[in-house]
């Protein structure tokens, strides 16, 4: 069972939350993530596409193994949708990923490093103050912290604990700036050209990019990809994706806000406002918004980041008399559907069965051609580790296949 059938599960029973206590979770279920024993007979190149999560995880796998590869990043800065704002605040500021969902036990078997998490400290989550805004009124609901636990980074981040443990070890092979526009594989190597016209060649291509650059065809792949993988790529909902951080000069919000019902509301993971700096050892108030699918379309779909700020302030203002403008003091938007190549959040549902559908779109091409990434991680979808875990998967099993005539 996945975490979010777990949750969806516990939601119908009555004590659903998006991330309950280590004793009420099903256990962290990993066993693909620990590095695989890869052959050591391959001696071609792999090119990866795309410098987030995945695309790092594989290269820093690749690169345990001596195994030659390159990385081919279209923004200008490596991490994809993990990000991080350095000088907002007196902590780092987590504009993508950010919980980590899971002991962090998992930090060590990424790295396959017992002391990977020694350089990022890690905390338990657990948030005192609840309330929900239903039907006009603020509720407390406090209880909620008998239940509800969890852990983050204290005075890090996903990005300063890649930056850490995985980038010095792969950074020499990482290019920047290199958008994908093609890759063509029916020849013996694989063509890799990018936008400004430069074409590599490679024996195998792993593909880590967000599914929404899939689906959006991006990359011209020749020949065209076989049918049952592009309708499986279409079946991925990857929806909207916003988080607003706001200081203010005094707390007058709980640690934790959702709207409307609590447990559909944290539970669906749709939108909740919370305090970004419960327990980071900070003096500042630092308030953070969370919001995917329609109800991060509602801020996006205004098209500029002050009528995004002011819209959020207006609605705080609402809940809380007036108290958000009032104490305004800066803010920092991370709008990721503008993102120009990722545009969205992550992957969130499927239209089908996610097994099938993910099992289409990780399945091979003529031995030349593997996709990995959040998205195709069936017991972590939409997270870090899960993002690991397919490309550790995906390498071994890249370099463990076969190479056949045919599409496989």
């Amino acid at each position: 069972m996945t975490r979010k059938e777990f949750l969806e599960k516990s939601l119908i029973m009555g004590i659903g939350l998006p991330f309950l206590p280590a004793a009420l979770t099903p256990p962290y279920r990993s066993p693909r993530l620990v590095f695989p024993g890869l052959p050591t007979g391959f001696t071609g190149k792999v090119i990866i596409v795309g410098a987030g999560a995945a695309g790092m995880a594989a290269g820093y796998l690749l690169n345990r193994h001596k195994i030659d590869f390159e990385i081919l990043e279209a923004a200008a800065v490596y991490g994809g949708r993990i990000k991080k704002a350095a000088a907002f605040t007196d902590f780092p500021v987590d504009l993508g990923a950010e919980w980590i969902h899971v002991h962090p036990r998992v930090l060590s078997e990424i790295t396959n490093r017992p002391n990977a998490a020694a350089g990022v400290e890690t905390m338990e989550y657990n948030p005192q103050t609840i309330m929900t805004w239903k039907k006009g009124k603020l509720r407390p609901r406090n209880y909620i912290r008998y239940l509800y636990s969890e852990w983050k980074f204290k005075r890090g981040s996903w990005f300063d604990f890649f930056e850490q443990n995985i980038v010095p070890e792969i950074s020499g092979r990482i290019t920047l700036s290199r958008p994908v526009t093609e890759i063509n594989y029916e020849g013996e190597k694989v063509l890799v050209k990018t936008a400004d016209q430069e074409t590599r060649r490679a024996d195998k291509v792993l593909i880590t990019v967000p599914v929404r650059m899939l689906q959006k065809e991006q990359i011209r792949f020749t020949p065209a990809l076989p049918e049952p993988k592009r309708e499986a790529i279409g079946k991925v909902l990857m929806g909207d994706g916003i988080k607003i951080f706001v200081e203010f000069r005094e707390k007058f919000y709980p640690d934790i806000l959702a709207f409307g019902n609590v447990f559909k509301s944290l539970t669906e993971e749709n939108k909740f406002v919370y305090d970004a700096a419960f327990n980071k050892g900070s003096g500042r108030h630092v308030l953070g918004l969370f919001a995917i699918n329609e109800k991060a379309s509602a801020y996006t779909r205004l098209g500029t980041e002050e009528q995004m700020i002011q819209a959020f302030l207006a609605e705080l203002d609402t809940l809380f008399g007036g108290k958000a403008s009032a104490n305004y003091v800066n803010h920092i938007i991370q709008n990721w559907s503008a993102e120009p190549y990722i545009q969205g959040a992550y992957s969130y549902s499927f239209d089908g069965r996610q097994k099938d559908i993910v099992q289409a779109i990780a399945e091979p091409v003529m031995g030349k051609l593997y996709f990995a990434g959040e998205a195709l991680s069936l017991d972590n979808q939409a997270m870090v580790q899960g993002a690991c875990q397919s490309a550790y998967a995906t390498v071994e099993r890249m370099l463990g296949a076969r190479v056949q005539a045919g599409r496989e």
